[in-house]
């Protein structure tokens, strides 16, 4: 089968611009070619590169965006994703495409009304509703939300990556339920698991290591995390919080920390490369996500596949996704989160119980059996597609 993957991040040569989509999109790549299938990506510059490139055997094509030329500039009212999607169609970017047997878009860009006419089957990928919390994005995301439900109800064919994303899509975009499949995302055992423990971290940092990955940004409520560090430390003085991720609040919670007076107990590593991600993970002893809104949330199984158990909100996906392999408090309540991290510090055979749940609960979401699901699904796509 010919998949081609139309996504604005793709993380070579450069990694840490929106690591999310970066991952989702790499790893989907990776386990198709794994099982025989041609795969093909088209990208932007965002991430450096030539224009045409090899990534492990795979095809990239990188086209301009206004992003490309006028920096931040060009991502003003989503005009990046216009842009992007406008270039698409020019004939020299086509040609690198035309003869796919699926696309799969894995963000909502402008102009995929061509895609109809051409009778290329399309599947786009929906993570979770983004609700304005800021005065910037009371102004831009609004033309990102006209993106997606032109997209979805042009093409009706999306990926929901959990049962909470497919009610959001339900509920703002007006999508037949029919129309939507819930397909997790996957996890890579080779990469992520227990074997990438560093005595080093655990001699630097003390065996009571929480840990924070994931974007600086108003919806992961890190602020939440950094209040309820104040009562932790109360409590037990030598535990130590580390936070990885860059993102537009970085300063502002490296602020935050001061002002609580806990920056001697927390270190803001910003984005580090995966060679060190993962030995975070498997060092840690719990994995702290305060987050109160996702479409799935990548990095707990990240940490659940390392042997690290999680505290997250009580809230859908992630609530459901951390099953046995964590706790939950409630949600935007650092009083509550700061007792639960008590709890397992203080309390070792459970915490050591849900260190091997957590690589149980992990093992369900193998890139190798999630990524026949997305097979299965593409099939029966490009079936339906033959009929019309």
């Amino acid at each position: 089968m010919k998949i081609t993957i139309i996504t604005p991040c793709f993380p070579y040569p450069n990694r840490g611009l929106l690591t999310g989509i970066e991952t989702y999109s790499e790893n989907l790549a990776i386990n198709f070619k794994a099982i025989g299938n041609d795969v093909k990506i088209v990208t932007t510059f965002w991430n450096g590169g030539k224009r045409y490139d090899i990534y492990k055997e795979i095809p990239i094509l990188r086209i301009l965006d206004s992003k490309t030329f006028l920096g931040r500039l060009g991502s003003i009212f989503q005009l990046n994703l216009f842009t992007f999607g406008f270039n698409l169609m020019r004939k020299k970017n086509l040609k690198f495409f035309s003869d796919s047997d699926v696309i799969l878009l894995i963000v909502a860009i402008g102009f995929t009304r061509f895609f109809k006419i051409k009778k290329f089957p399309i599947i786009s990928v929906f993570y979770h509703y983004e609700s304005p919390r800021s005065f910037i994005e009371y102004i831009t995301l609004p033309f990102f939300h006209y993106l997606e439900k032109k997209q979805f109800k042009k093409h009706k064919n999306v990926i929901a990556l959990s049962n909470s994303a497919k009610n959001d899509i339900v509920k703002y975009y007006g999508l037949e339920d029919k129309n939507v499949k819930v397909i997790p995302i996957g996890i890579n055992f080779n990469k992520f698991n227990p074997i990438n423990k560093s005595s080093e971290i655990k001699k630097r940092y003390g065996d009571k290591l929480l840990l924070y990955s994931g974007l600086m940004a108003p919806r992961k409520r890190v602020s939440i995390l950094l209040k309820a560090m104040t009562h932790v430390i109360k409590e037990i003085p030598d535990a130590y919080l580390i936070l990885i991720g860059k993102g537009p609040l970085l300063n502002h919670y490296k602020n935050l920390s001061n002002s609580l007076g806990i920056q001697r107990n927390t270190t803001f590593l910003g984005f580090v490369k995966d060679e060190i991600l993962i030995k975070f993970y498997a060092s840690s002893e719990i994995f702290v996500f305060p987050s109160e809104k996702e479409g799935f949330g990548q990095v707990l199984l990240e940490s659940l596949a390392s042997g690290t158990p999680v505290v997250c909100a009580n809230k859908l996906p992630m609530s459901e996704i951390i099953g046995n392999g964590g706790i939950t408090f409630e949600v935007n309540d650092s009083r509550d989160l700061s007792k639960k991290i008590f709890y397992l510090l203080n309390n070792r055979r459970e915490l050591n119980k849900f260190k091997e749940n957590a690589l149980k609960v992990a093992k369900k979401y193998e890139w190798k059996k999630i990524i026949r699901s997305y097979l299965e699904y593409i099939d029966d796509i490009i079936e339906k597609n033959r009929h019309f």
